[in-house]
């Protein structure tokens, strides 16, 4: 039976995908029946055909017409994705901030020795398209949050570290997946910690551009943990 610290259907999405993945079911293989999956797991219909549906959409179950659903044949594994449902739980958005903190400081050490004028412009319009929107209140701040992010890899000039936000993909930043209690009131500290970073990188100053990117994604690292915490 299945825990309650992460969405049910995301839970039952990863115990397929792991299944598939260690031959449990091979490729070609007829997975059990909703019926079957709703008792080995204790879940309900709806929960077995979400996570199906997002296996389906990846391309790792393919359904045949009255027959059932398959492991597709032809489609190889994905060898790595972060969850898009909007609702995830609090643990994996802790599991995504403890892997930026493992990339993302160096890249802001590396913006701040290697950043060209044009891309501080870019890092300080981005800053600045977010303050717009905050300043009047509107909360969708996500996407743009994460354009930041980005043009602070594109400064370090190490493309890979572009590459890597590209294909995490926007999920990466908490407030897209989940709200949590006093958000609206952090907003203005994240825009106080962007600022730290970028006038960190401004000055070329490598040691506390890391810092602050340390700080920035720490801190929200600890309040996520408090939250999961609160939750169990």
């Amino acid at each position: 039976m299945l825990g309650k610290r992460e969405s049910l259907s995301s839970q039952l999405e990863m115990e397929l995908r792991q299944k598939i993945a260690d031959g449990v079911y091979k490729h070609g293989d007829k997975i059990p029946t909703e019926g079957a999956l709703c008792d080995e797991y204790g879940v309900s219909r709806t929960v077995v055909r979400e996570a199906v549906s997002s296996l389906r959409a990846d391309g790792l179950l393919q359904p045949r017409q009255g027959v059932g659903v398959f492991v597709n044949k032809t489609v190889k594994l994905q060898p790595f994705s972060i969850s898009t449902i909007p609702d995830a739980q609090v643990e994996e958005i802790v599991q995504i901030l403890e892997l930026r903190l493992s990339t993302e400081v160096e890249c802001a050490g590396l913006a701040a020795l290697r950043h060209t004028d044009a891309q501080m412009t870019e890092i300080r319009d981005a800053w600045e398209r977010i303050e717009a929107i905050t300043s009047e209140g509107n909360a969708n701040s996500g996407e743009l949050d994460f354009n930041l992010h980005r043009a602070i890899a594109r400064a370090s000039n190490n493309r890979y570290f572009d590459k890597f936000l590209e294909f995490l993909g926007p999920q990466i930043i908490p407030r897209i997946r989940a709200r949590t209690e006093g958000e609206d009131e952090m907003r203005p500290k994240w825009q106080a910690d962007h600022l730290e970073v970028i006038e960190a990188i401004a000055r070329r100053d490598a040691d506390e551009a890391r810092d602050a990117m340390r700080r920035h994604l720490s801190d929200s690292l600890e309040r996520y943990r408090k939250s999961s915490i609160a939750r169990d």
